[in-house]
């Protein structure tokens, strides 16, 4: 067999094997989609057709009776809160444990990760209790820091990897030139680590606004709802007003994170590129 003839069969089935997989992953998101132009008629008769027209009276629903825009708002409010103290204290932990040299710094690296290994309900009580001990329920530093405190093992051994790529010798070189420490992180390795903070960015992002057991333990203000307890809300209500609005709530939570990837994803495929190449 020519070795050609063998390179075209082996990327075809590589190809068959991705695209079926692409097509396993999108199925249900396209789903949710389709239901959402639906009317209940016609979801109710077979889940498995498609809408004879687009309807959009589903989204309207979702807006007017279901405040799907008030959920969204405080949504977005908490998500980019949650990531702005995210990235700002991962991007200093991360500098200090890969770049300065200082006492005890694995252990006090290990007693971070540590976190990873606990169970999300083991400690759902003993955060509730202290937020209730700080009178701080119903407002954003109850819903950020546990949302911080959850992504920031992951991200601190992602940003720590990262930056142990840069050459210590480009920083001791700024740093004769008479570079302090914070010019140092802002003007040099921040612009490197570029990649890694987006894509920590969309992933710790995508964590925050899909979060829903901190959120529907911390709120009990049906002003601060989040979308993910929102939609919750919504599906209560399908006797009185369907089950189509939910799949157009679903969708519009759905499709931010889709679109944000769109734009970012260059920036995301480099940033596991050059992780996976020394220097």
């Amino acid at each position: 067999m020519n070795n050609k003839l063998i390179k075209r069969i082996s990327s075809g089935i590589i190809f068959i094997i991705i695209l079926s997989y692409a097509c396993i992953s999108l199925y249900p998101l396209l789903w949710v989609v389709i239901q959402s132009f639906k009317t209940e008629t016609e979801f109710l008769s077979s889940i498995w057709s498609l809408p004879k027209s687009l309807n959009f009276k589903n989204y309207l629903t979702a807006f007017t009776e279901g405040n799907i825009l008030l959920y969204f708002k405080n949504t977005t409010v908490n998500t980019i809160l949650t990531l702005c103290v995210y990235l700002i204290f991962i991007t200093l932990a991360s500098f200090a444990f890969s770049k300065l040299k200082m006492k005890y710094k694995k252990f006090f690296y290990y007693m971070i990760l540590i976190n990873m290994l606990i169970p999300t309900p083991i400690i759902l009580l003993p955060m509730y209790l202290q937020v209730l001990n700080l009178q701080i329920q119903n407002t954003l530093p109850a819903i950020i820091f546990p949302y911080f405190q959850g992504m920031a093992p992951m991200g601190l051994i992602l940003l720590t990897g990262y930056m142990n790529n840069i050459p210590d010798e480009i920083l001791e070189a700024a740093r004769i030139d008479g570079c302090g420490t914070i010019r140092l992180l802002i003007q040099m390795v921040v612009p490197l680590v570029k990649p890694m903070m987006v894509t920590l960015a969309i992933l710790g992002g995508m964590s925050s606004w899909n979060e829903y057991l901190w959120a529907m333990v911390s709120i009990s203000n049906k002003s601060k709802f989040t979308l993910s307890i929102g939609i919750a809300v919504l599906r209560d209500r399908t006797s009185s007003l369907g089950y189509t609005p939910i799949f157009a709530a679903l969708t519009i939570s759905a499709m931010v994170f889709v679109l944000l990837y769109l734009f970012a994803q260059k920036a995301f495929v480099r940033s596991i590129t050059a992780g996976a190449v020394k220097g």
